[in-house]
């Protein structure tokens, strides 16, 4: 009998179910004292079968991220708009679920276009921004997540139609950061947060959870079975790290140890108080002044990561955690929908951390990706990369400055970029959008499209901008574009959001793409 499943599409499902069956799986338990992070075993790669229909998706592909307010606050016909004529956009990642957004303030980073922020307007909206059949979260105690910050707004049934009309496509962009708001306002969404080292519950939701897991599946079945005719594909995105990462650079507090995670780690054989105390030691270790730590601070990391494997092993346990809840998604989404495009989001900290990277592997992710898209903001990535480094330096490199290690990091990170000093004012350059489209292309070795992310007015976070911080200007989009495409990129997505985004820099994009894609024709 031939199999229904090309190839790539079996090694796709394959992986997500692995990820899926590690989550329950028992190895046979290993000596406490020395554990190594545990890896899922390798899928197999079958031969031959027939070929089933390809992943449907556009030549050319310009998406863009819009806020739910954006709709309301502007109108959808003036939205489309501006994306289409100004911005050259054919597919609209449209917020179908926010985990907190508020509009934005009067002032610098407020555009040309848009509503601020008034005391009529102030609240943060979270939850979905569609209407679902409650049928979908029957596994989970998270079913009502309703935003009704906008009345009674529905962004798939009011914008699919509408954007279709013009011949654009219409994503679901389903950005599951974790959410103070919605722990506040649905019941059952905090019960499901991580519990740090400490014991206390906090508002991050658990992938180990089953009724987390559950609830996100929900979601999955609610767009591409309630909207079926509507919604054309899914990008999925979560902004986090694990435990490590946030220590490293002096910061984060363990997660997490809820009884979910502690079985896990039992079933995988690694020791938890060994884990907390290696973890603990970590704590105290960058709370140390330089006179209380005689050896330096990087040697001694490196002594309690030898004396606490158990370390690794938890970073591994929550990395594979949250990767295998993605390979999850993608294994529904292809079983409900198998040529609608699932993808994911990539942040920006991957391009910048070199412990972050190590874990984004783009080897391993092809097999449960249908896109990436990665969070290349060169302009912002100025000041943010600057963050990042005096980070390290209150951290594991908290032996040094930033302008000490910053040329030893370039080498490491393959970067050539300004000095640190004026790294905030000159932000990054197009070669750095450049880099890491060529490095993700080598990645997912043709199985899986790369959209690099187009920074157009995407803000700095944290304190928010200083007064020197690189601001967007027309040529850089169009230097940024122009890399991207140079490197091989299959599309781009113009970010991060079209609320930040001046009229002028949008303009720039549309113009450069025509150019762009002129360009490509000519030569074809």
């Amino acid at each position: 009998m031939n199999s229904i499943l090309d190839r790539r599409t079996f090694v796709r499902l394959a992986s997500a179910a692995a990820a899926l069956f590690t989550q329950s799986a028992r190895p046979q338990a290993a000596p406490a004292q020395a554990q190594t992070p545990a890896r899922p075993a390798p899928v197999p790669i079958p031969r031959g079968g027939r070929r089933a229909p390809a992943v449907s998706g556009r030549k050319n592909f310009v998406g863009i991220q819009v806020r739910g307010f954006a709709w309301v606050d502007e109108g959808i016909d003036q939205v489309l708009d501006n994306l289409q004529n100004k911005g050259g956009v054919n597919t609209v990642w449209a917020y179908t679920f926010a985990y907190g957004e508020q509009r934005l303030r009067t002032g610098a980073g407020f555009p040309d276009h848009g509503k601020p922020l008034t005391d009529a307007n102030t609240g943060v909206n979270a939850g979905a921004l569609y209407d679902y059949d409650q049928k979908y979260f029957q596994n989970t105690g998270i079913k009502d997540f309703r935003l009704t910050g906008y009345g009674k707004f529905n962004v798939i049934e009011q914008v699919a139609p509408k954007a279709k009309a013009r011949g654009m496509d219409f994503f679901a962009w389903d950005l599951n950061n974790p959410s103070p708001t919605l722990a506040h306002t649905s019941p059952n969404y905090a019960a499901a947060g991580e519990v740090d080292l400490n014991g206390r519950p906090t508002t991050n939701p658990c992938f180990n959870n089953p009724d987390y897991r559950a609830y996100l599946n929900g979601k999955i079945e609610s767009l591409l079975i309630g909207y079926a005719g509507e919604v054309d594909g899914i990008a999925w995105g979560c902004e986090r790290m694990g435990p490590l990462n946030g220590m490293i650079v002096g910061g984060g507090n363990a997660t997490c140890f809820c009884q979910f995670c502690r079985a896990k780690a039992r079933d995988l054989g690694i020791s938890v108080p060994r884990a907390q105390a290696g973890y603990r030691e970590l704590g105290q270790l960058f709370r140390s002044t330089p006179e209380q730590v005689p050896d330096g601070y990087f040697s001694t990391f490196w002594r309690i990561l030898l004396r606490y494997p158990e370390i690794l092993s938890w970073e591994s346990l929550w990395t594979d955690s949250f990767q295998g809840a993605q390979a999850e998604l993608y294994g529904l989404a292809k079983a409900i929908a198998p040529q609608k495009p699932f993808g994911f989001h990539l942040m920006q900290s991957m391009t910048f951390s070199p412990f972050y990277r190590a874990e984004e592997d783009y080897t391993q992710r092809r097999n449960y990706s249908d896109f990436f898209k990665i969070a290349t903001y060169n302009n912002a990535g100025g000041p943010r990369m600057a963050a990042y480094l005096t980070s390290l330096s209150r951290g594991i490199f908290h032996d040094a400055t930033p302008q000490d290690f910053t040329e030893l990091y370039y080498k490491i990170m393959n970067y050539h970029e300004a000095p640190f000093d004026q790294l905030a004012s000159a932000g990054l350059s197009p070669d750095y959008v450049a880099k890491e489209t060529k490095r993700a292309l080598i990645g997912v070795a043709g199985q899986t499209k790369i959209y690099p992310g187009i920074d157009i007015d995407v803000p700095v976070l944290g304190a928010g901008p200083a007064a020197n911080d690189k601001r967007t200007h027309p040529d850089d989009v169009k230097a940024a574009l122009h890399a991207a495409f140079d490197a091989g990129a299959d599309g781009v997505v113009l970010s991060r959001e079209y609320v930040e985004m001046w009229l002028a820099n949008l303009t720039a994009a549309g113009d450069a793409l025509k150019e762009i894609f002129a360009q490509q024709a000519a030569k074809a």
